[in-house]
């Protein structure tokens, strides 16, 4: 009788590794004494060099077409700014040295930039003052339209703003941080 065979081997879930092969030792080579020659001196030889071909008609044909957009064009370059305030600029910073963000419209996290349209005079007082675009909120349209009276007096015009009354419509932003 026979004796009972071994249990099969199970599958290892690791991938086999690399075969081992034994390495060959270098066997030392003998070396002879040569006859010492001279080294040969190296010749230089001037190859004629060719100026490259131009590409063929082949290659100069367009590349196909890609499902890619086309390329937009790069926005125009900022405009550097001459370093003079302009008049409207002063108004504007003369508009904001006095501007408060409503506490109560702060404290419901209320923004936006309501619009306003008011007058004043050459001497920079203000004759009038009025809502020209809701900002939605009646708080900061409140402070925007009260705005211009508490900065009195604006800025004089420059003699090339015309009128004995100048009319201006400007935006006040209130924008939490």
């Amino acid at each position: 009788m026979a004796p009972p065979a071994a249990p099969p081997v199970p599958p290892s879930e690791q991938p086999p590794g690399p075969k081992q092969v034994k390495a060959e030792t270098p066997q030392p080579k003998l070396v002879r004494d040569p006859v010492k020659t001279p080294p040969l001196p190296n010749p230089t030889v001037a190859l004629p060099v060719q100026p490259p071909e131009p590409p063929r008609e082949e290659a100069k044909q367009a590349a196909p077409q890609t499902t890619a957009p086309p390329a937009r064009p790069a926005p125009p370059a900022p405009v550097l700014s001459s370093g003079v305030p302009t008049w409207q600029g002063l108004v504007l910073g003369a508009l904001n040295k006095v501007k408060r963000y409503p506490f109560a419209a702060q404290s419901r996290r209320q923004q936006g930039v309501p619009y306003i349209r008011f007058v004043m005079d050459r001497n920079g007082r203000v004759v009038s003052s009025r809502l020209e675009r809701s900002s939605g909120f009646a708080m900061l349209d409140n402070e925007a339209v009260n705005l211009p009276r508490r900065a009195q007096p604006l800025p004089k015009p420059p003699a090339d703003v015309t009128g004995d009354t100048i009319e201006l419509v400007v935006p006040v932003e209130f924008y939490l941080r």
